[in-house]
């Protein structure tokens, strides 16, 4: 009998624990009470003021929710891109809403030279969700 209550108050007690974790986090005392704040976009921009492509992360708010990963899978001959984290103007969405279309969010930008084509994978937080863009760079 003994075990079973033991056995029950270590249940309770890791429940507990397991509805307090994501609740400890310090934006989730800004969020409870706004759903909007849970929806999780993942945003793409690019093609003028020399930036190839751009990728982030925002909520409903358009608030800055973490910088994707963009990885270089290939490219042709000659094409060399730089990878950074800048600012650009949102002008899809790889998923999500477009409430954030045409302002200027935190991101990751890429920019290119020399002409061909490039392959790139875009990692997104919190859960590592990926997309591949294929760019075209134009002989100049």
């Amino acid at each position: 009998m003994i075990r079973h209550i033991l056995a029950a108050s270590r249940g309770a007690a890791l429940a507990a624990l397991a509805c307090a974790i994501p609740l400890a986090h310090p934006l989730a005392s800004e969020m409870d009470h706004d759903p909007d704040a849970y929806v999780v976009n993942y945003y793409t921009g690019g093609g003028s003021d020399g930036v190839l492509f751009a990728a982030g992360t925002a909520n409903q708010q358009c608030t800055d929710l973490g910088l994707p990963t963009i990885t270089v899978v290939s490219t042709s001959p000659g094409v060399k891109l730089s990878i950074q984290p800048g600012t650009y103007v949102v002008t899809g969405t790889d998923y999500g809403y477009l409430v954030c279309k045409g302002q200027r969010l935190p991101g990751v930008v890429v920019r290119g030279t020399g002409s061909g084509k490039a392959h790139i994978r875009v990692s997104y937080p919190p859960l590592g969700q990926w997309y591949d863009h294929y760019l075209t760079l134009p002989a100049r």
